[in-house]
């Protein structure tokens, strides 16, 4: 038996998270992201994106590479985001912005670290930007509105020929951009990669045209310089999968290859509780299942599940459900004076927090894309867990009259689905430890899935408790 007082699952933000590293489990999307072959990394909110890209950061620079972390709290994305450029389409306008910006972000790292000479033609780009691009004690970079949109929209310079005695010229963006990558090649320190890793896009996600040009403009420009610039410079963008799953532009089918999508299978989840677990505790040389047996108890739950599978069945496969749920777990059977976690420690959880507390995730991860997320979700309430597919397109007609949206029921049935709120019964293999038999399948475990093939929908386990859904038909008392 372990003294489950003394276990301690970390933080929920990986970003607070002081042990981290400790127990970090480094699956094959982690590995492929630090080695820089892959440089889009792609998962929901909770999946482990901000996880890669701390440890990523800390891994990196002690090998001595130059890494420039890039998130909201360090930018000002109102500077980009209002850009425009006369004469050419905002998505290129944007990419010509975003190039821009991480080219003269790469010089200022070169010339902190001093790594560009006094004399470097590059020295004169940053003598101009220094007060941009600098971050200062409180992580904002000053004047950076007003000074981008300057360069940007193409200011009287000279740094067209690089005389500074010569006036009058003006430089365009791309004129900058491509001298600017000229000098960086040409100068470029032996033996040096620099890392630019950009997370957090989310946090400033409005869902406008605006949003959209600026990610996709960070997506064409990265992808270019990442070419250019071979293994010199490796630019990793960190987005959230519904985010990416919307943008529809040009040659995106070039980026397919750059893509790392974060999946976790439930020997992952479970992995990543074991682990937490095994550092807490001291624990060396122990397989994850004992580690498991340990913790919870053997007894069956509903449907004669095991507590793996009740647990994981309520999570949307992503580290930080299944963490949020035992830590809940862990509370209550500390309060309840067990050693071991009971069934019932796990369903008083579930009922007290964690269902509520996916909820509330639900609609703090889409609200600001779609506003009526909270109202969705409460019409549900009350209903069975199975919906057959004429009732539920009743309801979203109803909610759509109801709430004087557009759209039509099928387009917010699909968001159902994207969203992990429905999912659908498939016949057949699930899984490679699964074979046979009807199976439960969600959007996260298989994103090809499209739901209006099915006539049956079932209700997302983790939401049914607060939601209040019941799974069987109340029996109706019949009088003679």
């Amino acid at each position: 038996m372990y003294d489950i007082t003394k276990i301690d699952l970390g933080k929920d933000e990986a970003e607070q998270d002081q042990r981290l590293r400790e127990y970090f489990l480094k699956t094959s999307n982690y590995k492929n992201a630090l080695a820089g072959t892959k440089t889009i990394v792609i998962g929901r909110k909770g999946s482990g994106k901000s996880a890669i890209f701390t440890l990523m950061r800390t891994e990196l620079e002690e090998t001595g590479v130059l890494v420039i972390p890039v998130t909201p709290d360090q930018y000002s994305w109102s500077a980009l985001k209002d850009y425009q450029e006369k004469g050419i389409l905002a998505e290129q306008a944007h990419t010509n912005a975003w190039k821009l910006t991480l080219l003269c972000s790469v010089i200022w790292k070169l010339s902190d670290t001093g790594l560009i000479s006094t004399d470097s033609e590059l020295a004169k780009y940053y003598q101009y930007m220094k007060d941009v691009y600098i971050p200062q004690q409180n992580n904002w970079f000053l004047n950076v509105v007003d000074k981008t949109k300057k360069i940007l929209s193409g200011i009287k310079t000279h740094w067209v020929s690089f005389n500074f005695e010569e006036t009058g010229s003006v430089a365009t963006p791309l004129r900058i951009i491509d001298e600017i990558k000229s000098l960086l090649l040409k100068e470029w320190p032996q033996g040096k990669q620099m890392r630019i890793l950009i997370d957090r896009l989310d946090d400033s996600w409005d869902a406008s045209k605006e949003s959209e040009h600026l990610v996709i403009g960070l997506l064409k420009a990265a992808n270019e310089l990442n070419s250019i610039f071979s293994n010199k410079i490796i630019i990793t963008i960190f987005l959230r999968s519904d985010i990416y799953d919307n943008l529809f532009f040009d040659d995106q089918d070039k980026l397919r290859q750059n893509e790392e999508t974060l999946y976790w299978n439930s020997d992952d989840l479970k992995a990543v509780v074991c682990e937490r677990v095994r550092v807490s505790l001291g624990l060396t040389g122990i397989d994850n299942s004992i580690i498991w047996q340990n913790l919870f108890s053997s007894k069956a739950y509903r449907s004669r599940a095991s507590a793996e599978k009740y647990i994981i069945d309520r999570t949307f496969k992503r580290p930080r459900d299944i963490i949020s749920f035992v830590r809940f777990a862990i509370e209550v059977a500390v309060r309840n004076g067990h050693s071991i976690i009971e069934t019932n420690d796990t369903r008083l959880a579930e009922e007290e927090k964690y269902s509520q507390s996916k909820y509330k995730d639900l609609i703090i991860e889409y609200q600001k894309q779609f506003s009526y997320i909270k109202d969705l979700l409460d019409s549900l309430s009350g209903s069975l867990h199975k919906l057959f597919k004429d009732e539920l397109l009743k309801r979203l007609e109803c909610f759509i009259e109801t709430n004087g949206l557009h759209g039509q029921p099928v387009q917010i049935l699909r968001q159902l689905f994207i969203w992990g709120v429905i999912g659908v019964k498939r016949q057949g293999r699930a899984g490679v430890k699964q074979r046979g038999g009807a199976h439960f399948r969600y959007y996260y475990d298989d994103p090809s899935i499209n739901p209006l093939a099915y006539n049956d929908y079932y209700i997302h386990p983790s939401l049914r408790y607060y939601l209040n859904i019941s799974e069987k038909k109340e029996k109706i008392k019949r009088t003679m």
